[in-house]
């Protein structure tokens, strides 16, 4: 093989062969070229050559994490992250509390049995003892009573409200019984109009009486 033969090979394979190739007694050109496999590689024409995200990766600081941290950082086990937030916001259907004001103390229960949609039914019961009478919607005197309630709502299309309210009160031989229908109806934001009707019945010495009343209101809100 002649020299110029082993120094076209030597060219060509330069890319691929990255051993040290081993030293040819001859010409000292060859023999530098030889032994320095780095000079045969062809030069990288590109803007960013094939090593060169391993550098700047490697270039990078890695964040340094202390043993004080590691320590105080929280065990997360797993399953106990959340992949979604979810929330009930429900609120108990029943009620119950005290009360007393100047003709009346007591306790009462209630409980919501409709609530979800344009129905709703409640129900309201209760134990007490009246300290004046004819102040309140009630029997004529003192002494415990027995309370109740029955509200049923309805709503009418978008802007109207249907509502019936059945109240009674029992004790010492009388009692005593409210009806009220109510239609109320939002004219505008703050505009509503609101009707009443009302029938009383109550008992007293053996006998009994009858009230009614009525009223119409037009209201804003402020």
């Amino acid at each position: 093989m002649t020299m110029l033969g082993v120094l076209g090979l030597a060219l060509l394979g330069g890319p691929f062969v990255t051993l040290p190739m081993p030293v040819t007694p001859g010409d000292p050109t060859l023999m530098a070229i030889a032994s320095d496999p780095a000079q045969m590689r062809l030069y990288c024409f590109s803007t960013r050559c094939g090593d060169e995200e391993w550098q700047v990766a490697m270039s990078a600081p890695m964040p340094v994490e202390s043993a004080s941290d590691a320590r105080h950082r929280p065990l997360r086990l797993p399953g106990s992250q959340s992949y979604a937030a979810l929330s009930a916001p429900a609120t108990p259907r029943d009620s119950k509390g005290s009360y007393s004001n100047d003709f009346r103390i007591g306790t009462r229960y209630s409980v919501q049995a409709v609530r979800d949609g344009p129905t709703q039914v409640g129900l309201t019961l209760g134990a007490g003892y009246r300290l004046a009478p004819l102040y309140d919607d009630g029997i004529n005197q003192a002494g415990p009573v027995l309370r109740g309630e029955l509200n049923l709502g309805q709503k009418v299309g978008e802007r109207a409200t249907w509502t019936q309210r059945v109240q009674f009160e029992s004790g010492r031989g009388e009692a005593f019984v409210k009806q009220s229908v109510s239609f109320d109806v939002n004219l505008a934001p703050n505009w509503t109009l609101e009707s009443d009707f009302a029938i009383r019945h109550d008992t007293q010495n053996g006998g009994g009486k009858e009230t009614a009343e009525s009223k119409i209101e037009l209201r804003r809100r402020f």
